[in-house]
């Protein structure tokens, strides 16, 4: 479907007038950009109710065929329709306008489909168009009327063939998708190992360019872990499809491992819902959530409102969470009209000094539960292994050992119940 520098037609629903309704075009807007289209203009019509035969009136339809006559040298030949059309729908359309028409859905899949990098990726992604073509096939030679009435078959050879497809398509997907389960009972060989370690785990979840990424790759920075493998950091909707794990050690805090996960956005097909959710799996294994927040978007409410659900659809919505509020550079002086919530931060993971801040706040969430004691830690005991599991927030050497005070891991703390002051 992608053709660098191509112009095409959006077709969306509601008023142009209304905030919402333009904040969705201009999402719609870039993602066609990540395929390779540009936007030549956008048509807008409010609806009650679906059309089952056209989603939309038959009399916008006919606008815009009339609007494409008129301006048939600015080279625009396709429709790009801000919804999941049916296989009648899109049929329809393209009778009625003279248009190539295709939904958002397939934009999205084609977005998945670039930027699928792993083996797993990939397949999950292959399965989602697999099933989306299943369910969108057509009988090519039923007849405009047929389509219409919703009753009429063309039996025979379109049928048949029609029939042929589906299995096709249905053992794709059988055989795709026993070769993802293989590769998920190894990942989650890896999770298991992970859920068994004492380390607290925590996920980065938030709106698709909010800033995951670029948060997990800072933290890898100031790491000491060995491990630094960075992630693919891309001023681009998904371009993180694959979660990455990383081991986290900064200055003295305890240690953590961090996942960084596929971003979110409104009104996900649901045919990626279904195949990334093994992959977002991680998610509810971890002890803590932080979600990233695009503090420059007009529209950051509905943003955090649209994580929130995919994780309450994961059963993740009652995991802790804190949330940083990132580009807050790119405000207007002043930004923000209220103060942080505790569990909240406003920062620019461009800045070093918000870094501190981060990492710092991070900790602090991450050990909120933790009991605080005083220990008095022999020096036959490693200092810096209980410093990796515990939060250490004072250390004194004494004659014999180390006089600590710590947050004690809860995982951790049966080592130490000997040592308490």
């Amino acid at each position: 479907m992608q053709n660098d520098n191509e112009k095409v037609y959006i077709l969306c629903l509601g008023s142009p007038l209304d905030p919402f309704v333009e904040h969705f075009c201009n999402e719609y807007r870039l993602l066609l950009k990540e395929i390779g289209y540009g936007v030549e203009h956008i048509f807008c019509q409010n609806i009650e109710s679906i059309n089952k035969a056209t989603f939309v009136g038959k009399g916008k339809l006919e606008a815009i065929r009339e609007y494409y006559k008129d301006n048939k040298e600015n080279g625009v030949r396709k429709l790009a329709c801000a919804f999941e059309l049916t296989a009648v729908q899109k049929k329809n359309i393209e009778s009625i306008t003279g248009l190539t028409v295709f939904d958002r859905t397939q934009v999205i899949l084609d977005i998945f489909d670039n930027n699928a990098k792993t083996r797993e990726a990939q397949l999950q992604v292959e399965i989602a168009k697999l099933n989306y073509s299943k369910a969108h096939l057509i009988n090519e030679t039923a007849n405009y009327s047929q389509v219409t009435s919703g009753g009429g078959h063309n039996k025979g050879k379109g049928e048949e063939e029609l029939e042929l497809k589906r299995r096709r398509i249905a053992a794709a997907i059988y055989q795709k998708t026993k070769e993802l389960e293989e590769i998920k009972f190894s990942r989650s060989n890896s999770r298991n190992a992970r859920r068994d370690s004492v380390l607290p785990k925590i996920s980065i979840v938030g709106y698709t360019n909010a800033g995951k990424s670029t948060l997990m790759n800072k933290l890898l920075s100031a790491s000491k872990a060995q491990e630094k493998k960075n992630v693919l950091q891309k001023d681009a909707l998904f371009a993180t499809l694959e979660t990455s794990t990383r081991l986290i050690s900064v200055h003295d805090y305890p240690e953590f491992i961090l996942t960084d996960t596929v971003g979110f956005i409104s009104d996900l097909p649901h045919y990626l819902i279904d195949a990334f959710r093994s992959t977002l799996e991680e998610i509810t294994e971890a002890d803590l959530l932080i979600q990233v927040v695009d503090s420059h978007s007009p529209f950051l409410n509905d943003e955090v409102r649209t994580t929130n659900e995919v994780l309450s659809s994961l059963g993740a919505d009652t995991k802790k969470m804190i949330y940083l509020y990132n580009k807050y550079d790119l405000l207007d002086k002043g930004g923000f009209t209220t103060l942080p919530k505790k569990n909240e931060r406003y920062v620019s993971l461009q800045n070093d000094e918000d870094l501190e801040t981060v990492i710092s706040f991070i900790c602090e969430a991450m050990t909120i539960d933790w009991k605080k004691v005083k220990l008095y830690l022999p020096y036959s005991i490693d200092i810096n292994g209980f410093k990796k599991e515990n939060y250490c927030l004072n250390i004194e050497e004494k004659e014999n050992g180390h006089e600590v005070t710590a947050k004690l891991n809860p995982k951790t703390q049966y080592k130490y119940k000997d040592y308490l002051i």
